[in-house]
């Protein structure tokens, strides 16, 4: 009775702290909502998501621009920054596989043949005492003996994964690939936001190029009026040269927005794989709709941005790593089997009356390592404070993004308004002067003054456009990427 208590006293003991193991060596379960940051969210953006009453879902289309669309074609087709993450995220793909693998058995087949000559004078052994026969070899000075080998073997070999070592080292690898795909996921949306900066970048200089012409054709317009009223004595000198310089310095400034816009087209060339030659056509105006945001809190954030859901995976993983890291201090059992035939006829490897085989259990304990698996341990719990502290700093940068983009919205329309508003001024302003000055009631340096007032406001007016696109697609990578 007493031998029967103790008996189940210790397979109680036994099961118990068989429980604890398992219990412990499982991964930290992981909540974003469970971090100090998540529980001061605001319910609001301190400035207001831009007003929309649809969400098309497709921001390239919502610009309605033909030649963008064509743009972003030819960019899907050749970037090599695109072939590289598709490359990266297939690679990726394959090392989980690799490191998914050691959950199941390994199975191998194999075939073997050898052949085996020994010399046996030494032994002082002669071929008449062997007795002859095709297995011996006589002349005068060695005496051998010659043996062949042939054989079949399928073998298998598995390790338990009683402790969940296996198990947690290949959660720790599917969350390294999550981690890698929202990575990539978001720095190919990233690439696209970038193309249509430089686009957009693109049409706004070709719009400069036209408005610094259009300068030069109106100042060369005044510089002839002011050469004809000269030659009837009606104008001084001083008024021609004003003019001359200013046609000199219009044309250097149109030269020079030649130079950006050239500039800008060789560098779209480039990114969507065409030969840098400076011919490529774009839009000649800045679209006048933009694409459309989704509402959201603060809190949404959370689940929509890919580089957070990144860090988030990368904590899990190292979480699932110091589990794995746990089950290495006890016993792993690797269970082995094999079968085969071994001959020494090639000709009855397939017979089963010369069959092996084998089955057995290994068991391997660590009893000293060097402290290995105790600094390995160690390690990984600093790892997941780090990873912990990645990923706050992940969504404190995200909601930085958000709150900077939401205030350049507001604050680009106020600029925008303006410059539009100075610009219509500034028109006015140029042509009262004009009017004033034909009737002699004031100077050229005033008609000269305004003129270069009016084409400023309108150059500022174009860049300020143009970074209002800017501010809504850098607005919609923030919020999280594809709507």
């Amino acid at each position: 009775m007493k031998i029967s208590c103790t008996v189940n006293y210790i397979i109680m003991r036994m099961f118990l702290i068989v429980i604890l193991i398992l219990f412990i060596s499982c991964a930290d379960k992981i909540d974003i909502k469970d971090l100090p940051i998540s529980k001061s969210l605001p319910m609001s953006w301190k400035h207001s998501i831009p007003q929309s009453s649809e969400l098309t879902g497709d921001w390239i289309q919502s610009f309605q621009d033909s030649t963008l669309n064509k743009v972003f074609e030819e960019f899907n087709l050749n970037n090599p920054d695109l072939k590289t993450i598709a490359s990266r995220l297939e690679m990726a793909r394959q090392l989980k596989k690799m490191n998914v693998a050691p959950r199941f058995p390994i199975a191998s087949f194999g075939f073997n043949s050898s052949n085996r000559q020994q010399n046996l004078t030494a032994f002082g052994l002669s071929n008449d005492f062997l007795g002859g026969g095709e297995n011996q070899s006589n002349n005068d000075e060695v005496t051998s003996f010659t043996s062949n080998n042939f054989g079949l073997n399928l073998s298998m070999q598995w390790e338990l994964d009683i402790w969940r070592k296996i198990f947690n080292q290949s959660k720790a690898a599917i969350k390294d690939f999550e981690s890698l795909e929202y990575d990539l996921s978001y720095l190919s949306f990233s690439l696209h936001v970038q193309l249509a900066k430089l686009y957009y970048s693109t049409v706004e200089a070709y719009q400069q190029v036209n408005l610094a012409n259009e300068t030069l054709e109106s100042i060369n317009e005044l510089a002839e009026m002011v050469s004809a009223r000269y030659d009837k004595g009606l104008r001084s000198s001083l008024d021609v040269r004003l003019t001359q310089s200013s046609v000199s310095s219009s044309k250097a400034l149109l030269e020079s927005r030649k130079q950006i816009y050239i500039a800008y087209v060789r560098s779209l060339e480039a990114l969507i794989g065409k030969y840098p030659d400076g011919s490529y056509l774009v839009s000649s105006d800045l679209p006048m709709t933009l694409p459309i945001v989704q509402s959201s809190m603060p809190a949404e954030i959370l689940n929509r941005r890919p580089d957070i859901k990144s860090s988030l995976a990368k904590l899990e993983a190292v979480s699932y790593r110091k589990a794995a890291s746990i089950s290495t201090f006890f016993p792993g059992v690797v269970l082995t089997s094999s079968i085969g035939t071994s001959s020494d006829e090639l000709k009855d490897i397939l017979n089963e009356d010369y069959q092996i085989w084998s089955q057995g259990v290994n068991i391997a304990l660590p009893l000293f390592q060097g402290g290995s698996l105790i600094a390995n341990k160690k390690m990984q719990d600093e790892a997941q404070k780090i990873s912990e502290q990645e990923l706050i700093k992940t969504i404190l940068n995200a909601f930085s993004e958000v709150e900077q983009s939401l205030f350049l919205e507001y604050s680009n329309n106020v600029l925008l308004n303006s410059y539009s508003e100075a610009a219509d001024q500034a028109e006015a302003a140029y042509k009262l002067s004009r009017e004033r000055y034909d009737s002699g009631l004031v100077d050229l340096i005033a008609v000269l003054d305004s003129q270069q007032r009016w084409f400023q406001a309108r150059s500022q007016v174009l860049n300020a456009k143009k970074t209002k696109i800017d501010t809504r697609l850098n607005l919609i990578l923030a919020l999280g990427g594809e709507l």
